[in-house]
């Protein structure tokens, strides 16, 4: 069968007139064995005549083929040409799948190298009642790897292990251990939930889009239904967007099952908590009896984990400066200004409006005042010269979801700024703030920290609806003093407006800029005028004087009084 064959049934079947073409006999267009609305089907064929399947969306090339009613063997072009020596380099490896009394239903066929160049290929075959072997599994029952084993370990008590594919079982029953995988990765069927509910599952799964995917499916349907549950995250793993690390890379990079057994010990049972109305609730002795992770901190002393929090200037005051600042900071577990980051951690900094040479130019200026260094993986930067269409509209769950794969293995995103990557909608309607704010409680959730940085208002103050605080840690604005001058360049006030969780000398106003000395930059960093102010501030009001009478001694207006007097409470001088 060749390519037009498949494309004719394919447009049959999903009325998708008009595939792409993607190069020489290589076309995209939409997968009849799912509800698609984005092209996510690959096809092509290699100068062998096999036709290669591929659903970006998951489905396996079996479901495919069941689809257009074609077979899985008619993907593939018998050649009688080819040299023996050839074949023998094509490695193959059989997993059959059994029954519950050990016989064969059908047996998965992994071959490397694959068809069409690709490093491995997988497809199915089975018996006839002649004996002779069919390329598919249709008319199949759908059992669980290693069934046989399986059943008889739940009987014994013992821990499974539900891993995503064949290759890991194997691995695992090498180490002594008792695994399972089912045959689709985005698909669970109800009958291996019900197999499950007297065992002991640990979930192991793959560091990429589909493995989380996997993860979170699996755990949606066994959650409350197994005798326990427990998903273990294994150390040292590379996420990828796809054919990420699984338990097999982890064993083979040193790690030992004693230490996979550990890491199951150390896990707490997955439970979800009880819900009402489909809102979860606890109550308070429930709250009390949560082994809930320490809040740390990723920049002393206004950024912590699970951290909000706003950095807000004029145009041209140093804002991204500061950003870029803090980010390599993180990274790198160095300082920046007056702050300290404790260890590095993973750093994803979004911008939506600096040239990339600009950004390449400040990040070698802030490598260059600093000893550490951070590692490539842990400082990932997003810009938009860099980009072959536009930014991604965070306003929008699309713009959101092409973050996703890169947010993951991430501690701390920075979104440099919000005009700029949340598009849509006014900033002076508190609505317009709803998504970003929906967005980052949910980031919050997953233990992720976010810095945004926005413009500032004619009054100095964060640009746009106020309800932007309500959810922040702390709102930073950066100022220029009343005596700055142009040339300058990266000269202001470090102000916090919002303190939630520190307090005293760690919230007091300092003063910084940005200076080259023989060809090396390095920031300057001291008391703010404004720290001055209110200290004299305070030291009046201690003494009895009204804000009239400090505003002619000053030569304050009194609004700037009472500013000062206000960050005198906050800071403990009154």
């Amino acid at each position: 069968m060749n390519i037009n064959t498949i494309l004719t049934q394919l447009i049959s079947k999903t009325k998708h007139t008009r595939p792409k073409p993607m190069g020489l006999n290589s076309y995209t267009t939409l997968c009849p064995a799912h509800n698609d609305q984005n092209p996510s089907l690959s096809l092509s064929q290699g100068a062998n005549g096999n036709i290669l399947l591929h659903c970006h969306a998951g489905c396996s090339t079996q479901a495919i083929c069941d689809a257009i009613g074609i077979r899985i063997q008619d993907l593939f072009h018998e050649s009688t040409n080819t040299p023996m020596k050839d074949k023998e380099k094509i490695t193959r490896t059989e997993y059959p799948y059994k029954d519950e009394h050990g016989n064969i239903l059908y047996t998965k066929v992994r071959i490397e190298p694959g068809f069409n160049g690709n490093r491995k290929s997988f497809f199915w075959e089975q018996k006839d009642k002649q004996g002779n072997i069919i390329k598919n599994r249709t008319g199949c029952r759908k059992v669980l790897y290693n069934l046989p084993e399986v059943l008889k370990a739940i009987e014994n008590g013992q821990q499974i292990f539900l891993v995503e594919g064949e290759k890991d079982v194997d691995r695992l029953t090498k180490e002594r251990l008792v695994a399972t995988t089912a045959t689709e990765s985005t698909e669970w069927n109800e009958g291996f939930t019900n197999i499950f509910k007297n065992a002991d599952v640990v979930l192991l799964f793959d560091y990429d889009k589909a493995g989380f995917t996997r993860r979170d499916l699996i755990t949606a349907n066994l959650t409350g239904k197994v005798k326990s549950l427990r998903i273990v995250d294994l150390p040292d793993l590379e996420y990828k967007e796809s054919h990420g690390d699984d338990v097999s890379d982890w064993l083979n990079i040193g790690n030992s099952s004693t230490w996979l057994l550990e890491l199951v010990e150390k896990t707490r049972e997955y439970k979800a908590p009880p819900s009402l109305n489909g809102l979860q609730v606890i109550s308070l002795d429930e709250l009390f009896s949560l082994e809930l992770p320490a809040r740390t901190m990723l920049l002393s002393p206004f950024l912590p984990s699970q951290g909000l929090v706003l950095l807000v200037a004029k145009r041209g005051v140093g804002k991204t400066h500061v950003a870029l600042g803090i980010a390599y900071a993180v990274a790198s577990g160095g300082t920046f200004l007056l702050w300290s980051a404790p260890e590095p951690k993973k750093v994803l900094y979004v911008d939506g409006e600096m040239p990339a040479v600009l950004m390449q130019e400040r990040l070698r200026a802030i490598a260059s005042m600093n000893t550490k260094k951070p590692d490539p993986k842990f400082l990932l930067l997003l810009t938009p010269d860099l980009q072959s269409h536009n930014m991604p509209d965070l306003s929008l769950k699309d713009g959101r979801d092409a973050l996703e794969p890169l947010i993951e293995d991430t501690d701390l995103i920075i979104i440099d700024n919000l005009s700029c990557l949340f598009r849509s909608g006014s900033e002076n309607e508190s609505e317009s703030w709803q998504e970003a704010q929906e967005w980052s409680l949910g980031l919050r959730r997953r233990g992720k920290s976010v810095l945004f940085v926005h413009h500032a208002g004619k009054n100095g103050k964060q640009r746009g609806t106020s309800k932007k605080e309500d959810i922040l840690d702390a709102v930073i604005i950066l100022e220029h003093p009343d005596n700055y001058k142009p040339e300058e360049g990266a000269r202001f006030d470090v102000v916090f407006d919002k303190s939630r969780h520190f307090s005293g000398e760690d919230a007091r106003p300092f003063h910084a800029q940005l200076k080259t000395i023989n060809d090396t930059s390095l920031w300057e960093v001291s008391n703010s005028p404004k720290d001055e102010d209110i200290a004299q501030v305070a030291a009046l009001k201690r003494d009895g004087k009204t804000i009239k009478e400090i505003t002619q001694t000053l030569k304050l207006t009194k609004a700037q009084v009472e500013w000062r007097t206000v960050k005198a409470k906050e800071l403990g001088l009154l």
